[in-house]
């Protein structure tokens, strides 16, 4: 379906539904040929509207990254929901609420958020969160007899009604091409098969829940996994096609900017859209960062990139795009750039989930 692109006044999310619903199928697809359960983590997207395309809502569980988060999908239907950040004792109240509500699940990585789930009402699923590389959160995979203990704690509390594992191979974005993220993938499962080899708890009483984009997108089989929780894959960005978790083709989500001012003389445009549009976050290449790539805009949403086209510098309203000179000379003020963010999940948290809706 061709788009009006004369209707787009300002910085715009695009999203093209197409290439989206296309991306959710391969997942579930894989899932189901992996023998594994799809948890998607719906940070990505944070749009009911959106998450419907992943399935039936009382079918589909979800991962999210925040107690609100969980409280959006919460009263939008969905009813089995795991908090995928540490626990905050400060929210329980909230966490309250939701247990009563639905099947909640709670993430921690130490001993001490056990006293928070000591003074939960209802009964929730707990997953304890193994650091295997990534260095962010989790408790560490070197110090199995600390995680055994958490383990076998929660295990005997009468307000866990199951208990789970929780990783997250962020790492994986570090690296570039199937091979590097093969390599995590293999070495973080590998270092948790090693915790339950010895786990004092059955096999069967611990649900093992793995996940990132870049795993789930390249990878085939995820031994020991019981479910995997990747969420970037809705839309993919550049982050995603650098790390080469997914091609140009399948990134589904874009910004529409208005070209607002125009330097020849530094090969240069500058567009409303900055970095409460963008995100600071950022690709790097030939060592400087950028902020996102130019696409080709199409009668029906965007094509490849433009070599020699991409964000450089963001203020608060303002971009600053390198342009070709042949592209220069034909930009006028008011001319759109359709561009590829570095990070979707961060553009559409800054758009708190409102876009347009392409195809």
């Amino acid at each position: 379906m061709a788009i009006n692109w004369n209707t787009v006044t300002g910085p715009e999310v695009m999203v093209d539904s197409r290439k989206a619903k296309r991306n959710i199928t391969r997942m579930i697809d894989k899932a189901q040929s992996a023998g594994v359960d799809l948890r998607p983590h719906f940070k990505t997207h944070q749009s009911p509207l959106l998450g419907k395309w992943f399935g039936p809502i009382e079918q589909t569980p979800i991962a999210v990254s925040s107690v609100p988060m969980a409280r959006t999908f919460a009263d939008a239907g969905w009813r089995d929901i795991l908090i995928a950040i540490p626990l905050n004792p400060r929210q329980l109240p909230a966490y309250n609420r939701l247990a009563q509500e639905l099947t909640l699940g709670l993430t921690i990585e130490h001993a001490d958020a056990l006293e928070t789930i000591a003074r939960i009402q209802h009964p929730v699923d707990v997953y304890v969160e193994v650091d295997a590389g990534y260095g962010r959160t989790g408790m560490n995979w070197r110090d199995p007899q600390n995680i055994y203990a958490v383990l076998e704690q929660a295990f005997n509390m009468p307000q866990v009604r199951h208990l789970g594992l929780l990783l997250h191979a962020g790492n994986s974005y570090s690296m570039r091409g199937t091979h590097g993220i093969a390599k995590i993938h293999e070495e973080s499962l590998g270092r948790l098969a090693e915790l339950l080899a010895d786990c004092p708890i059955p096999r069967d009483a611990l649900r093992v829940s793995v996940g990132d984009t870049p795993t789930c997108s390249r990878m085939d089989a995820f031994p020991g996994a019981d479910e995997i929780r990747p969420g970037n894959y809705v839309f993919y960005d550049w982050q995603q096609q650098r790390i080469g978790a997914c091609e140009w083709s399948d990134i589904a989500l874009a910004l529409a900017c208005p070209v607002i001012a125009r330097y020849p003389e530094r090969d240069e445009v500058i567009i409303h859209g900055g970095a409460v549009h963008f995100s600071k976050d950022f690709v790097t290449v030939d060592g400087k960062p950028q902020y996102g790539q130019v696409m080709r805009i199409t009668s029906d949403g965007w094509g490849g990139p433009i070599e020699g086209a991409f964000v450089h510098g963001l203020s608060q309203e303002h971009g600053k795009v390198k342009v070709p000179p042949a592209l220069l000379k034909e930009l006028k003020l008011g001319d759109l750039l359709v561009i590829v963010p570095a990070h979707s999940c961060l553009v559409m948290d800054a758009s708190k989930g409102e876009c347009t809706l392409i195809r």
